[in-house]
């Protein structure tokens, strides 16, 4: 096994091992950019039925289901937790529009018809109902070869109005900071992980870098021209 391939692998396990808590999100300053600006988005917009569509290893499930009345989520395979439906966005198991919000978080980039997924979200959700995408501007290659696309705010906007969506907001998260230090964060905290008492030594450091990161990203990033990601909230 080459050391890319064992950096992957030692990714898939991390991943694995601190998915559903706090501690995923530290794990690159990549997660913790998105996460920031999603939260007060969660407050404001989450409600009613919700679906998790990609939910993969459910990792946003424990700050989604104290703000819904209930929570289903869907993917298209089976990674760390069991997900309630196995299933494809881009052809939805759902009949009728049964929910109030739904939520797909970088996704997109790995179905090769993102438009036949927005339009699937759209008639899942009730009239009114509300969905929050998230997708990638800046991203190295993952998850080859089901990676397909980027994002711009303009595209993402034009593809989701052909869907029927009413665009409430379209906000940047992270920036050229967190794309670098993703980079940095994923080899010390994958090469570390392994090493007895050393490998939470390096993951507790690691969680400072992060920090210090998302901080510059917001200091010196201000026209995010550079934004890792977009966040779309729409409305049906």
């Amino acid at each position: 096994m080459g050391l890319y391939d064992k950096l992957k692998s030692a990714g898939k396990r991390v991943s694995n091992k601190y998915s559903g808590t706090r501690d995923y999100f530290y794990l690159t300053p990549a997660s913790l950019s998105l996460l920031k600006p999603l939260l007060p988005l969660f407050k404001k917009y989450v409600n009613g039925r919700l679906l998790d569509a990609g939910a993969g290893r459910l990792s946003y499930r424990f700050l989604l289901e104290d703000l819904c009345e209930s929570y289903t989520s869907i993917d298209i395979d089976v990674r760390g937790e069991v997900v309630d439906v196995v299933g494809d966005i881009q052809s939805l198991p759902v009949l009728g529009n049964i929910y109030d919000t739904v939520f797909c978080t970088q996704v997109l980039e790995h179905v090769p018809e993102p438009q036949k997924a927005m339009d699937e979200t759209f008639r899942v959700l009730k009239k009114g109902g509300l969905a929050i995408f998230t997708v990638p501007h800046l991203a190295y290659l993952h998850n080859e070869p089901y990676d397909y696309f980027r994002y711009t705010k303009h595209g993402l906007k034009f593809m989701l109005e052909k869907s029927g969506f009413e665009v409430v907001e379209i906000v940047p998260a992270g920036g050229l900071f967190s794309f670098v230090g993703h980079i940095v964060s994923t080899i010390i905290v994958n090469f570390t992980a392994g090493i007895p008492l050393f490998g939470k030594l390096f993951f507790e450091a690691n969680k400072l870098f992060v920090k210090v990161i998302v901080s510059l990203d917001g200091l010196f990033e201000k026209k995010k021209i550079y934004a890792l990601n977009y966040i779309a909230v729409v409305r049906k």
